[in-house]
């Protein structure tokens, strides 16, 4: 099993006030290959950082996971698990 196949990402939103962790959604494996076009990854680690996400980036997961996440009271990441 390659290396990205066992990596399992999601989306971490924290509050602005607080920067506690509000919730956090994982997004299904079968997703990777529109994660990492979304994510503009090109290089073989760099699915497994955690990056901060645009208005935009978090725009499109939405789509991805068909969840409704974009809100201003919160901050929204990328995560990265083994």
């Amino acid at each position: 099993m390659s290396r990205t196949k066992k990596m399992k990402h999601s989306v971490r939103a924290f509050y602005k006030a607080t920067e506690r962790l509000a919730f956090q959604i994982e997004i299904p494996a079968e997703n990777f290959e529109r994660l990492a076009v979304l994510m503009g990854w090109r290089e073989p680690d760099d699915p497994i950082y955690e990056y901060e996400l645009s208005d935009e980036q978090i725009n499109s997961l939405e789509a991805l996971i068909g969840r409704q996440l974009n809100s201003p009271d919160y901050l929204f990441f990328l995560s990265c698990s083994a």
